[in-house]
Parts: structure tokens; sequence; C-alpha cells
């Protein structure tokens, strides 16, 4: 009934379209400024109508149910004079009218619009004409004064955090959800994973140079793929403007963590059009070497029992470990970005789009391991290089034509992220306590490693443990088709609108590739010797390798973590090259361990089809409603491997009997989305929307395994049978916009989700849940632990409220004209179920002594406990102050995230809560005219020094504290033909 239901609407949308068939025309061009630069953002009015639209990133418009006969079109941007231009257009038929807007003058001064300003006016108009609800982010803003990455670009939008790695956005946190439930696209495209298990993608490898535009879709249209819990952020590609140019630009870097000069970046753009500017190319390409160098403290914890520590109303953690790791690394990011556009004429053009990214890693990551479990001090130094890159290739087409536009799209998509080369050395120094241990573990965990308390000095005392070699390979391969038709139809002055129908093919496919060498070198240090039979021996042992040989002669001492903790110190390091020598001289030694392939190898291959009617319907000039309805489907294949005895643990040189596992699912849903946008001023906008969307399940969860580890009497298991996370939106919006004043927005957000997805690790007991014929598992099992994934019969909820405000003061006198201001707030909330599944014995009360019974019975205990969900900050916020006076032009900017949780609740007295610290930073950028064609400018990146942190929250103790430093760049660009 439900699905008739939904063809009926359908089928009445659409008789609407047809009955309005009426014979107009179709109006369509591109908008530059003074210039000759694209001018997105720009208003574009069929006086006497309601029809009205928006330049796109590249300055393109188009209007349809054009009626016959002679029209005005007015144009308009802020600081520009206004243009009204008339044009005759006849049935069926479209005409082109390009427009060359000019800078406004009062009193006869001409009004200079600076970039900053312009770029802020089109995002706003970007975000007020968009039918859903968007944030959005100017070419200008990317282009003059850019940041560090995509990720740092995009992360200062209301309701968006940023997730760092060394330093550098990596990720985007939208409106408190994970990454994994977020979805990135290029030019609507769906951009592949770059993770090896979920479905995340990184912002890091995409330098803002390279792009146009950028905008965060967070209640999509029925036109708009829904798989994004939180929203998609949807990069937008740069069309060719109309005259030659040839730009170039270089930088050079200093990095205050390794206090060194290092860090170089250059950038090319080449673009022109030509055949009487109907084929437009550009070329953009950058290359960057950049030094992500970083200090690391990380504690670990161990709870013990349920019985409160004397005076606490919790048990206190003990600390297991404390680690200082020093991170050497260097990454290389490289852009490449062809692009054609081709103008067909009459209202046809055909646009290609070339994207390749690269990141390459190379990292040397040196650790000192303080083991109070073990009673050892461990030294680990790892070398690896890690290797990413993402490809893009779309051809896409717009037709105008009766009255309507048909638009189509095919690509391919690809990432690859690969370790080629991983090695790890692990040496011990064993007893190096010198007080209980036990004091220790409660001791704040920077003191674990006082002199007072270990005695580390003598260094020959060291011996060579292990080494592991590791290799990685994920692939992700995607082609895409799409299909899309608008139909404008006009009623009247207060009755007009447009029928869009389309639909969408994906076809994806991935896997994950691994391998892992280990040995035991301590137990096997005599084959060391018969390949090296010079190498020097710990004074601790003759029999084994000592560390005197490996030590690094040009170790750079420094303050570690710039000494905000005494005790932490980091005084020696093994040389890369003797690491690479040991391996390539010993890696017969090596022996592969089958349990990392068994356990992390999956491929898979996913269908994903999708159709969608939507319509827009304008009631005059103040109520527009545009309903659709998306109808989702997924048919899924996943293979893994399945294993009996499988080890404990990824050191076992052990063989056991595997087998190829593979498994399937489907499924479909009809997606609502409902907008309602209410005009009651001219300068006012409410907007309303309901909507639903929906996150896939990680990779890694939807391999099928089946582990049984029968010497620790535990099973994993895995299925491809869960389903998506299912999340119903509503969003509410005010937006206010005075040219004169600036533009204010303040909105809500509540989200209702299903079906998120969680471990339990529980007993195998009959006549339960967990009743190992469940899990295709024999009965012998009984008893044994199991863990899978399946999804929580409890909903989450997340709720916000995010303000927003950007004004321009350039009606102000003298200098102060030239500040451009923007600052938003986000306040969010939230609430998610996590389960605990406690494991233990009761005793039996059918025992009898001798009867062959067991005294002690399994049993499960499963326990909910509320908090918010992972990764979402209660309070965000966002500042910038531009400035631009003539040639010069600069932006300060501040970034507040606050807290996260990042380890939730198991226990009932919280003893094993861990959120992060409040984060801030300061971020400067500058850059100054020095003629037409030659800029100089500089940025510094998180001036003050801020680190990364975590705590456990019953304690405060840190639990990770990074700390990489401040940024400083200079550059120039020069414009060669301008």
């Amino acid at each position: 009934m439900k699905t008739k239901k939904r063809l009926l609407i359908m089928l009445s949308m659409l008789a609407i379209c047809l009955h309005a068939m009426a014979q107009n025309g179709i109006i369509t061009g591109v908008v530059v400024d003074e210039e000759k630069a694209f001018l997105p953002g720009a208003t574009v009015w069929l006086k006497g109508t309601n029809t009205k639209t928006i330049t796109d990133i590249n300055g393109k418009y188009t209007l349809l149910s054009v009626p016959k006969g002679k029209n005005e079109v007015q144009f308009t941007f802020v600081g520009y004079e206004t243009k009204t231009m008339e044009v005759t257009v006849k049935d069926n038929e479209t005409r082109t009218l390009n427009v060359n807007m000019q800078p406004a003058s009062i009193l006869g001064a001409e009004v200079v619009v600076s970039a900053q300003a312009k770029g802020q006016t089109a995002a706003i108009n970007r975000q007020l004409n968009a039918s859903g609800i968007i944030s959005s982010v100017s070419a200008e803003k990317l282009s003059e004064l850019p940041d560090v990455n995509m990720a740092d670009a995009i992360g200062r939008l209301p309701g968006l955090m940023v997730e760092r790695d060394g330093g550098e956005g990596q990720k985007i946190i939208i409106r408190g959800l994970d990454p994994k439930h977020n979805s990135v696209a290029i030019n609507g495209m769906n951009s592949p994973s770059t993770s090896s298990s979920d479905r995340s993608s990184d912002l890091n490898m995409i330098s803002p140079e390279i792009v146009g535009g950028a905008e965060v879709l967070k209640a999509n249209t029925a036109d708009k793929d829904a798989d994004g819990l939180g929203g998609t952020v949807n990069l937008i590609m740069k069309d060719a403007p109309k005259d030659f140019k040839l730009s170039v630009t270089g930088q050079t870097g200093y990095h205050s963590q390794i206090n060194n000069i290092g860090n170089i970046k250059g950038n090319i753009l080449v673009s022109n059009r030509f055949f009487d500017h109907r084929l437009g190319l550009i070329f953009t390409a950058s290359a960057e070497q950049t030094d992500r160098s970083n200090d690391h403290f990380i504690a670990a914890y161990k709870v013990n029992g349920n019985t409160p520590t004397k005076g606490l109303a919790y048990t206190k953690p003990w600390i297991s470990s404390t680690r200082l790791q020093s991170n050497l690394e260097k990454r290389n990011r490289y852009n490449i970005n062809l692009n054609f556009d081709f103008n067909l004429g009459h209202g046809s053009k055909i646009k290609m789009y070339n994207l390749f990214s690269a990141l390459s890693r190379d990292r040397n990551i040196r650790e000192k391991r303080y083991d109070l479990e073990g009673d050892r001090l461990r030294y680990i130094q790892t070398d690896a290089d890690a290797r990413g890159s993402v490809l893009t290739n779309m051809l896409q087409g717009d037709h105008d034509f009766w009255n309507s536009t048909l638009s189509w799209g095919i690509g391919r998509s690809e990432s690859r992220q690969k370790t080629p080369y991983e090695h790890r050395l692990e040496y011990r120094l064993n007893n190096p306590f010198t007080v209980d241990i036990d004091a220790l573990g409660t001791l704040p965990p920077h003191m674990v490693s006082a002199p007072s308390n270990v005695n580390e000095s003598d260094i020959t005392q060291y011996y060579l443990h292990d080494g592991t070699f590791s290799t990685e390979r994920t692939r992700e391969r995607e082609y895409s088709a799409w299909l899309d038709w608008k139909k404008s139809f006009d009623f009247g002055k207060y009755f007009n609108g447009y029928i869009k129908i389309g639909g969408k093919y994906r076809d994806k496919e991935r896997e994950r590739l691994t391998s892992r060498n280990y040995r035991r070198l301590d137990q096997n240090a005599s084959l060391i010797y018969a390949n090296m039979p010079d190498i020097k021996r710990s004074s601790f042992d003759n029999r084994y390798v000592g560390i005197s040989d490996f030590l690094d002669a040009n170790f750079k001492y420094h303050d570690f973590l710039n000494n905000r903790y005494d005790n932490l110190d980091f005084n020696f390091g093994l040389d890369r090259g003797v690491m690479k020598n040991f391996y390539q001289t010993n890696s017969d030694i090596y022996r592969p361990i089958l349990t990392t392939k068994i356990q992390k190898d999956y491929d898979g291959h996913e269908r994903l089809t999708a159709a969608y009617i939507m319509g827009e319907f304008n009631f005059g000039k103040y109520i527009t409603f545009i309903p659709g309805v998306r109808y989702d489907h997924t048919s899924m294949t996943y293979g893994a491997y399945s294993g009996v005895n499988v080890p404990d643990d990824e050191t076992q040189e052990l063989s056991f009997d595997y087998t190829k596992t593979s498994d399937k699912n489907s499924f479909g849903y009809w997606l609502p989305q409902i907008h309602l946008k209410i005009k009651p001023l001219a300068n006012l906008d409410i907007r309303l929307a309901y909507t639903e969307t929906l996150s896939r399940p990680d990779y890694d969860l939807l391999a099928p395994r089946t582990l049984i580890k029968s010497t620790i009497g535990e099973v994993v298991y895995n299925r491809t049978n869960l389903k998506p996370a299912l999340s119903k939106n509503i969003d509410a919006i005010i937006s206010y916009y005075n040219p004169k004043i600036g533009f204010f927005t303040v909105g809500g957000f509540y989200k209702k989700i299903k079906n998120f997805i969680y471990t339990r690790s529980a007993y195998l007991l009959e006549g339960t849940v967990t009743d190992p014929a469940n899990f295709g598992l024999a009965s012998s099992l009984v008893g044994s632990g199991i863990t899978y994934s399946l999804n929580s019969p409890y909903d989450a909820t997340i709720k916000g409220i995010e303000i927003d405000v950007q004004t321009q003061l350039r009606r102000l006198p003298g200098l102060l004209k030239g500040i451009v201001l923007g600052a938003n707030i986000t306040l969010m909330d939230s609430k998610m179920g996590y389960f605990e599944t406690t494991k233990s014995r009761v005793k039996n009360p059918n025992y009898v002594v001798g009867s062959g019974d067991k005294p002690f019975l399994p049993v499960n205990r499963d326990t909910v406990y509320y908090d918010r969900l992972l990764k979402q900050p209660s309070f965000l916020a966002n500042f910038s102050l531009g400035y631009d006076y003539k040639g010069f032009s600069g932006r300060l900017s501040y970034t507040h995230q606050g807290n996260i949780l990042v380890a939730e609740q198991h226990r009932a007295d919280g003893a094993d809560v861990e959120s992060t610290r409040a984060f801030s930073k300061w971020d400067l950028q500058l850059k100054q005219r020095i003629n037409k064609q030659l800029y100089v400018y500089a940025s510094a990146s998180n001036i003050f020094n801020w680190s990364d942190s975590k705590e456990r929250n019953v304690t405060r103790y840190p639990s990770s504290v990074e700390v990489y430093g401040s940024s400083f760049y200079i550059g120039v660009k020069y414009d060669i033909f301008k």
C-alpha cells in the first residue's frame, strides 16, 4: 500500500509538470567580474516573475520557463552595479546571455570589492539560494588566503570539527558524527574511502588551490546521495576563465617542532579558452613537502575488580605502561587537475574533470615504553613508508531543451593505500624499575619514568628481542553513472517551479591485503650471528644482540613535549640505514605469520542503485515547497577467511586450517526529503526540513569471518547481514541578510538514528541468543567466548544549535571599511546506549559432587550505559577577522573545539571512560600585492603551539598528549599573463 501511494504521488507531480509544458524558452550564460573572472553567487532574476537563480562556482546560470517575447533579466551582486538586460526569446529557444559586472561607485568613487568580501558574499548567496541546507566555502577563500589542506579549509564552517593527524586536518566530523558516517564527493560524485577498515575519506591529500569551491550538504534534497548521516562534503572543480592565465606559486616554511626550515610547496595554473571561448582547458598542479614530526606521550590504564578505592566512589585505574614516542615524519603531497569544458551551443555543454591526489609519508617512529606489567623497558623503532592516492575521472553533460534540462554523467574513482615497507625492531631492558611496581601504577603517569623510579643509564644492557616486517595494500574502485531530468513549469506569477526525476548506479569493488613476517630474535640470535658475525652483543646476556651497533650517531636531542612534564626524556634513536641493512641481511630469518592475513584480509563488491522524484513549487514570493523521495538499494557480496585453531596473537609461527568464506546481503529504503522555505520579509528566510539518510556498515565488519581460537576458548564471528544506520533528521533555520549589515543565521537540528553497530563479547550458551547453532558452530564450543557485531536495538539522538554571523564593514569610514568578519558557534548534545556484556560464572544449583556436572555455570549479564556519541563535541566556535586595504589582504582565524568522548563506559563506576581535552588554535594568513602580477604572502598555523590531549575522566590524568608545534610559511605568487 505504501509503495502504491508513493507511485501515485510521483505520477501526480509528473502530471503537473506535463500539463504546464507551455511553449517557453531558456536563457543561459556566464557572469564575470571586471577582471573577467567568474563571479559565483550572483543573483539572476527574470523581472516580473518569481523565476530566480544564482550563478554557480564557474559563473554559469540557467533560467527555465522564460515566456516568449521580450524579457528583462536583472543581475545583482553586492558591491557591483546592478545590470538589467533585455532579451527576446522565441518558443523553445535557448538564448545565451553573458554579462560583465562592474564595481559600484559612491559619490563618483569606485567601490573596490575585495577578494575576501566577494568570497563571503558568494558563499552567503549560495547558502540562501540552495534548495537544501548547506554551508559553503568560496573559491576566493580557498585560493587567495589558502589553508594547509581542504580539511582545514572546510573545518571552520558551523557544526564541523576537524580530526587532526600530525597537526594538520585529516577528516571532518559533521554535527558530532564520526567521519565514517559522512561522505565526500567531487562535483557530486562519491569519492572513495581512504581507510583500510571503514568508509571515511581523508581530505588532507587535496590542496585548496586545486579546488574551485566547497560546500557541506547538511539537509539534502532527493536528487543528492543519501549516504551521509551527518552530511556530505562536496568539492567543486574549476572551469577555465575567459582569458589565458599562467601563474606560479612557491613557498618555504619553518616548523618549530624540528626547529628547522624545510617545508616547500609549489603550484602552477595554466588555463585558456579556444574556438570563440567555446572550449576551455585548465591545468593545475601542486607539489609540497612538509614536516609533520611530533612528540606523543601515551599512558595505558587498567581497572581490575569492582571494589572502590578507599576514599573514592570508583576503582582507581592503575598504569599498565607509559610510552614516549618521538615521531619523525616527512609528507609529500601531490595534486594534478586537468579539466575541459566544451559549449556545444543551443544550451548544451559537456565537461570532463580529472583529479589525481597523492600523499606519501616517510615515518620514523621511535618509542620508549615503560612496561609496568612486564617489569621491563621496551625500546621500539618502526621505519615505515606509507603511500596513498585517489584518482577521479568524470564526464558530465548538461542539455537545455523543451524548457527543461537533461543532465548526465559517468565517472570512475579509485583510491589506493599501501604500506610497501614497515620494519619494526624491539629492544628490551629487563627489571629497570627500582621501586615497587604497584606503587608506580598509582602515580601521575609522567612520574613513572623519574630517575628515582627507573634505572636506564646502562644502554649496553638492552638486547634485541624481536623484529617484524609488514606490508599492507587497500584498494577501492567505483564506477558511477547518473541521469537527471529537470522540467520547469509556470502557471503564472503566483505558482511556478519544476519537477526533477533521475537515477544513479554505482558499482564498487574493495579489497585489503596484508602480510606480516615476525621472529623472536633473542631466541634465534645464532642465526643473526651467522649472517653478521661482528655485530656487538648485549652486556645483559652475551647470547643476545646488543644495541650499540644500531645507535644513530646523528641523533638530535630535543625537549620532549617542550618540557611540559618532568622526567620525560628521549635521548637516543636507532640508525634507519642500519635497520634497513639489518633486514636486508636477515630477511630470511623472519617467518610469515598467517594469523594477520586471516584476521585482516577481505574483498567486497557492492552495487548501489537509486531513483528519485522531487519538485520545487513556488507559491508567489513567499513560500517554496520542495518535496521529494529517493529509493536507495544496495546489494553486496563480501569474502574473508575462517579458520580453526587460530593463534590468539600475531607472533606465533603456527599453521592451521582455514578456508575462504563468502556472504551476501541486500537492502533497500524509501528516503523522503522534504523542505519548506518561507520568506515573510525580503531579507528574512525561514527553512524547515525533514530528511532521512543512511550510513552503510564498515567494510571490515561486513567481512565474513569465523575464527576459532581454541587455546584461549574464544571465537571471532562476523557476517555481511548487518543493517545500515538510518537517521531521521529535522532542521529549522532562520536567516537574515541585509547587504548593509550582514548575514545572520540561527538553526537547530535533531537526529534520531537507529541501527548503530556495536561489538558484543559473551559466552556461547545453549538456549540463548548466543546458542552456537545460531552462528553455525558446534555445540562443543558451549562455554567459549564469542565476539561479534550486531545492530543496536536502541536509538541514538543528537541535537544542536548553530549560529553564524558574517558581515563586511565597508560602509565605515577610512581604513575600517576593509574589515570582513565571520563568527559561528555550535552547541550540541546527544544520547547513545553503549552495551556491555559481563561474562561471569554462578553456582550450579543442580551440582552434585561426583555427578560430572560443572560446579559453576557461565552466564551473560547485559548492561546499557548512556552517554553522548563518540567524537561529538558539546561546543564549537570559530572566528575570523579579515582585512583588505589596496594590495594587502590578511585573515586571523581562531578555532575552539570542546572535548569529545573517545572511550565509552563499560564499567558501573565509569573508571574506563576517556575524553579529549578542549583544543584551540590561532592561524594567520597575509598577502601583499607588489604589482599587478606579483604577490608575496605569509602564513602561520597553530601560532601558540596548542596540543592534542586525552584524559581519564575520573582521575583527570592524561592518557595521551601530542605536541606537533607551529608552522610558518612565506611565499610568492606570479601571474605571468595578467
